[in-house]
């Protein structure tokens, strides 16, 4: 059974012992019921720290015991995606989290719903972070992956982006996604409900992105991350 996991980010570290935020506090004592001398795990910018957990009433500390450094396996998937309703985003950045995606570009797409800016989008932004660093405990993964502002297709730097890059696309052209031989880098982008808009679809063909389909069925938009995301890591062969 795999030890409580916890996030260090809103912790305090006096360089001898941890006292552990409110928030986490709860967390290991009235839902995982740990006590003093239980160990945990703590994740911290790509670090993995064993902690001993001391309870002092409503207030927890922790020693350190170890600390290890996580090792990024390939491949290194980045993800471009459409802005999602509510419980479609927050579903897709759950399964990026735990099929450990690096970097999540998202796109205002022409058939995107939601529409953020301002404050609106600031209080968005925090938190899908949340929800990625929350999901990151259930994953056991060290670090969140980076999330970045919405921008639209016309826009987008395509040029940050590794060269292989994959598009669900409906598209009479696409190959299959399990057929595709996964590079160590590599980018999938997962349109809006509805699909991709035609002027979008050319200008991802347009940057070397090549369709892919992932089956017959027609997916939600958080499922096809899901589905694309898990094929990618399970696909890649190292021939290293």
């Amino acid at each position: 059974m795999s030890l409580p996991r916890l996030r260090l980010e809103d912790c305090t570290f006096d360089g001898t012992l941890w006292h552990i935020s409110a928030q986490e506090a709860h967390h290991l004592v009235r839902v995982r019921r740990c006590y003093t001398g239980s160990l945990a795990e703590g994740l911290l910018n790509g670090e993995t720290v064993t902690l001993k957990l001391e309870c002092r009433g409503e207030d927890v500390f922790a020693h350190e015991i170890s600390r290890q450094t996580e090792i990024e396996f390939p491949p290194k998937t980045e993800l471009l995606l459409a802005v999602l309703k509510n419980d479609q985003m927050d579903e897709a950045l759950r399964f990026c989290a735990e099929t450990c995606v690096s970097v999540i570009h998202l796109l205002d797409c022409e058939r995107s719903v939601p529409r953020y800016c301002g404050e609106r989008l600031s209080a968005k932004m925090m938190r899908w972070n949340k929800i990625l660093c929350e999901a990151t405990k259930q994953a056991g993964a060290a670090l969140p992956p980076v999330i970045n502002k919405p921008l639209s297709v016309a826009d987008f730097n395509f040029e940050s982006l590794p060269s292989q890059r994959l598009a669900a696309l409906l598209s009479p052209h696409a190959a299959p996604l399990r057929m595709v031989k996964i590079s160590k880098h590599t980018a999938i982008a997962i349109g809006p409900e509805g699909d991709w808009s035609p002027f979008e679809s050319t200008v991802l063909l347009q940057n070397g992105f090549q369709p892919v389909s992932l089956g017959r069925r027609i997916m939600r938009a958080s499922t096809a991350v899901a589905a694309s995301c898990a094929m990618i890591a399970a696909m890649y062969e190292d021939e290293g």
